[in-house]
């Protein structure tokens, strides 16, 4: 072809007549033209460019330039070529130079024309570095900037960056052209017409290719300062979303693409801004912009979801909408973490998961759900129809909706965390059915492997298993879905748990459980697996048959605690979650019992806890509560406390260290010692009561407490400090109290802490049912079912009684209770033994001795004086075979038997106080509580109303005959009246007479007396003798027979 051929007034004729058949040719002659006759084509036309001709106006210049522009280079496979032409290059950098000084508005539309059509059809590096070189982008932002710049130039202008702008960005942003888009572009944008006529169109189109050029500009991941501060500075940004998006919801006519495409653009640009921006994003959290942000939001999801799920659709949705609302949720998903900042941002996330669960249950009720506003979709109703009727679902629409329902989890695992608890209680239902409806249409659609919903819907299950109602959702789902609803929350705590065990001593120590994310996840993991195992048993098997109970396998020794001070609470919720376990099925009992090391290891810690507890009161305190908890669980179970209490490091030497804490100094504990171990270790000793009470129906356990030093006089001495707490009028069933105890949900702050020192009502009624526990210990022991020896020879009244004689004597003692139970239930059996054991053979002499104790401690239960008498023998002739008689006797002979402890495995021998105490302690007692009966009875026989008072009462000493020395086995003397002792006590009567030898010696010797017992004993009674010296003178009428024959 000849360069003829392609001359520029062909080509001009061709753009004038562009349907002739000249220029047909022209643009044949253009496809095929060589690049010789292109280059000679350029350089004509740079000639005539450059020589000003006439003939060739700068307007018909550029214009066939840009003709050939488009029917050469831009299809030609040669045009990397082409556009290197120097000739080519030089008639670009012509027109470049125009843009300063244009001739006019035509001329000036004509070369942002050319430039625009450049830019969009080449992407040489050599071209696109020209035009900037010759500062043509600048010129053309400059010409955007200008607010009298013509529509046409504008629209050219954008048209033009637009094509480029990936290239040019960085010298955009250094032209703040974000700025100038918001600021001048798009300024008037909200005045604009929406209607789609020709003109409104247009200016439609140019709006969004302006929000599509900031779009491009502006990048989440941009680290440029001019992007930085366009994010921050973002004012007339939110203005101008704010007012188009208001125009868009509002908008009634049909939608047009461009419209749909301006919201987006303009969406994401915010979105990428409060990416960028911590200020942006709390613009985004402010009232007035939240509230049209959810108001948007809404109005995209009721499209979204009449377009996708119901049947009889009345909208249609445009693509653009649906990117406008995913941009919408990741916004919402960026601005979560300045939520909190907010003052009302719990309002914000009760908005949004409500959204979220709407969104939820109106997919899933597809078929069911009818065409109405978000906030009716929460209706129970639509989930009972659609589990007896079936998922409408299909797996077309799973499949083309499952990525997009990913997505939105994971702004509800955002939002869900920020929610407070109170307020979420009515929608866990929905939620918990939503996702349990979720996992079956996973299931249905065999994708539980691949799908990307499933790890969402397990951390929301796992979250959710905190909460009852959701737990019972839970239950009701069929045991294919077990490994997805319970099993994750088991591998939680199992990996808790390996990776303590894997931490070095040293690295225990320092550890923190909420700074180590494992740990963090183990510790919740073992609140949530309690509580599901505590609310609901059917969701407790499934616990089970996920094999929670392989996790005893990894509970620590006793002497890994002291190593891992920071890991105390966490090992506490795992014995919680244990005694939960077990106290919930028997099954799980006998499996534990018959085939885990779960006995050993418990008292491992309950032993180690006790010792290192000083250190480490809260943690060793927790742990200590749930061992307790975990043995209780077993307390119905007669094998298995067998085996509780029948090693060394038995239960009941666990048990007592934590109900007696002042019992290591082996005294029994004074009031304020009490009170003070009350107020740190009161539900612990509450549970230590409990246990006793409940391990005391066994004989072991019995033989353990008498066996344990100071046990029972420590036992008598909480019943009787703490008796008026029983006597309380708040009343709590037993039962209830235990479950209570047992139900216990650790807190953050624990229950031992006190905020005043007042009891409050619940505290007044545990205290009332700590003290029946003790008093049922107490009573169980005593009376010790069946073998009614056990306690009567090893000496437990005695040692139980102790506590009484070294309290001042109060009115309503608590231990009468006990000795009325006794009464009550034991006399007649003590009677028998008596009886039984009143034998000539020695062997029974300490049996039947100790039983006479014992009938004295149970006497003082009697409800009559009568039966006090009756029952202690006193109304017998022989006083010597009476009860009381034996006791005397006690305190009078020394036996052989207290020193007989040659065979040490005989029960006689067990544990055997001196009897002379034994005796003197119940007499003790006895007199307490009976002197003033007795004080009135032989009173009211003595009293001389008005006949005086006989002469014969008054014993004078007149001289030396009737004096009597004694002396003791301390080789001191005691002077007494001979006359006066035996008319006082029969054993003196006796003793002074005749029949023996001693009578008549200067010095009678006594022996097992004390010298200042018996010195005393003279004293009282010469004293006794002046009173009644005293009386004869008296107008006052004292009693004249002080004296009691019986003693």
């Amino acid at each position: 072809m000849e360069s003829s051929q392609l001359s520029l007034t062909a080509i001009y004729h061709a753009i004038n007549n562009p349907y002739s058949s000249a220029a047909t040719t022209c643009q044949a002659n253009l496809a095929m033209a060589s690049i010789k006759i292109l280059d000679h084509t350029f350089n004509k036309w740079y000639s005539y460019a450059k020589g000003n001709n006439k003939k060739w106006s700068t307007t018909k210049l550029i214009r066939c330039l840009d003709y050939i522009l488009t029917h050469s280079i831009s299809p030609s496979e040669l045009q990397e070529t082409i556009l290197k032409l120097h000739s080519f290059r030089s008639c670009i950098a012509w027109i470049l130079r125009l843009l300063d000084s244009p001739n006019d508005e035509a001329q000036l539309q004509m070369i942002v024309k050319f430039i625009c059509n450049l830019l969009e059809s080449v992407t040489s590096s050599t071209i696109l570095g020209l035009v900037q070189h010759k500062h043509g982008v600048r010129r053309i932002a400059q010409l955007l900037a200008c607010p009298n710049t013509a529509a046409a130039v504008r629209f050219y202008c954008i048209r033009g960056l637009l094509a480029q702008s990936e290239y040019y960005r960085q010298e955009l942003l250094d032209l703040n052209m974000p700025q100038v888009i918001t600021n001048t572009v798009l300024k008037d944008f909200d005045k604009q017409s929406l209607d789609d006529n020709s003109v409104q169109k247009r200016e439609l189109y140019e709006a969004a290719m302006a929000c599509r050029l900031l779009d491009h500009l502006v990048q989440k991941e941009s680290k440029q300062s001019a992007v930085l501060a366009y994010a921050q500075e973002n004012g007339q940004l939110l203005s101008l979303w704010i007012s188009v998006s208001r125009r868009y919801m509002t908008y009634t006519g049909p939608l047009s693409k461009n419209l749909a495409l301006i919201m987006y653009y303009l969406t994401n640009v915010v979105y990428k801004c409060s990416v960028l921006s911590t200020e942006m994003r709390k613009r985004m959290t402010s009232s007035t912009t939240e509230q049209h942000c959810f108001g948007l939001l809404m109005f995209l999801s009721q499209k979204w979801c009449h377009q996708h799920i119901f049947t009889e659709s009345t909208s249609s949705t445009l693509p653009e909408e649906e990117r406008t609302l995913l941009r919408l949720l990741n916004l919402s998903l960026t601005t979560a973490d300045v939520l909190p900042q907010v003052p009302s941002y719990d309002t914000v996330v009760y908005k949004m998961v409500h959204y979220l669960t709407c969104f939820f249950v109106a997919f899933l009720c597809q078929g069911v759900i009818t065409e109405q506003v978000f906030p009716d979709w929460l209706n129970p109703h639509f989930c009972i129809e659609v589990e007896e009727r079936g998922y409408m679902v299909d797996k077309a629409t799973w499949d083309q909706h499952q990525h997009f329902f990913a997505f939105l989890l994971d702004i509800y695992i955002h939002y869900i965390q920020l929610y407070p608890q109170d307020r979420l209680m009515p929608k866990v239902y929905f939620i918990a059915w939503s996702l349990k409806s979720f996992l079956l249409l996973v299931h249905n659609f065999e994708q539980l492997d691949q799908s990307p919903l499933v790890p969402r819907l397990m951390k929301l299950v796992v979250f959710f298993l905190h909460d009852p109602k959701a737990i019972e959702v839970f239950s009701n789902s069929p045991t294919v879905l077990s490994e997805y609803i319970w099993s994750p929350t088991i591998q939680l705590a199992k990996q808790g748990l390996e990776f303590a065990a894997g931490l070095s001593d040293e690295e225990a120590r320092s550890i923190e459980v909420k700074e180590t994310a494992t740990l963090y996840k183990a510790d919740r993991a073992f609140v949530s697996l309690e509580l599901v195992a505590k609310h609901n048993a059917k969701a407790c098997e499934r616990l089970v048959e996920c094999n929670v109970l392989e996790l005893i396998d990894l509970l620590p020794m006793g002497d890994r605690l002291q190593a891992a001070p920071s890991l105390l609470t966490l090992y506490a919720k795992f014995v919680r979650l244990i005694a939960t376990l077990t106290g919930r099925a028997a099954f799980i009992r006998v499996r534990l019992r018959d085939t885990s090391d779960l006995f050993v290891k418990i008292k491992s810690l309950l032993g180690a806890s006790i010792d290192y507890k000083k250190h480490f009161m809260d943690g060793y305190h927790k742990i200590i509560k749930g061992c307790l908890l975990v043995i209780l669980s077993f307390r119905y179970d007669e094998s298995s406390m067998r085996q509780w209490l029948s090693s060394e490091d038995s239960i009941t030497s666990l048990t007592l260290p934590i109900l007696f804490p002042w019992a290591r100094q082996a005294r029994i504990a004074e009031v304020h010692d009490i009170h003070m171990h009350l107020h740190s270790d009161k539900d612990l000793m509450a549970l230590a009561s409990i246990l006793l009470e409940q391990a005391s129906i066994y004989p072991l356990c019995v033989r353990q407490v008498i066996e344990y030093d100071m046990a029972l006089p420590n036992l008598c001495k909480l019943i009787v400090t703490l008796g008026s707490f029983a006597e309380s009028t708040a009343t709590v069933d037993n039962d209830h109290w235990e479950n209570t105890l047992l139900d216990q949900v650790e807190e953050k702050q624990d229950t031992l802490k006190e905020e005043t020192n007042a009891p409050s009502e619940n505290n007044t009624a545990v205290m009332r049912q700590y003290v029946l526990s003790l008093r049922g210990a107490a009573i169980r022991i005593l009376e010790s079912g069946s073998n009614i020896q056990a306690p009567i020879l090893s000496n437990a009244y005695t040692l139980f009684f102790q506590a009484i004689v070294q309290r001042p004597r109060l009115h309503n003692d608590n231990h009468k209770l006990i000795c009325a139970s006794l009464y009550q239930h034991k006399m007649d059996d003590f009677q028998k033994l008596y009886r039984f054991a009143q034998t000539e053979d020695d062997s029974a002499l300490k049996l039947y001795e100790m039983t006479a104790v014992a009938i004295g401690y149970a006497t003082l239960g009697a409800p009559s004086s009568s039966e006090w008498n009756a029952s202690l023998g006193l109304e017998s002739e022989d006083n010597s075979k009476s009860v009381f008689g034996s006791i005397c006797q006690m305190l009078v002979y020394n036996l052989e038997y207290e020193q007989d402890v040659t065979n040490t495995n005989r029960l006689d021998t067990v544990i055997t106080p001196l009897r002379r105490n034994a005796a003197a302690q119940v007499v003790e007692i006895l007199a307490m509580e009976f002197a003033p009966a007795w004080y009135d009875q032989v009173s009211s026989v003595a009293t001389r109303n008005e006949q005086g008072f006989q002469q014969h009462d008054f014993q004078p000493i007149d001289n030396m005959q009737d004096q009597v020395a004694f002396i003791t086995d301390d080789q001191q003397q005691v002077v007494g009246c001979r006359p006066l002792l035996r008319a006082v006590s029969p054993i003196f009567r006796a003793l002074l007479s005749s029949e023996y030898v001693e009578s008549g010696m200067s010095l009678i010797p006594l022996h097992d007396v004390t010298y200042h017992s018996l010195k005393d004993l003279v004293q009282i009674i010469h004293q006794v003798n002046e009173d009644s010296k005293t009386a004869l003178l008296s107008p006052d009428r004292v009693l004249a027979n002080t004296s009691w024959t019986h003693v």
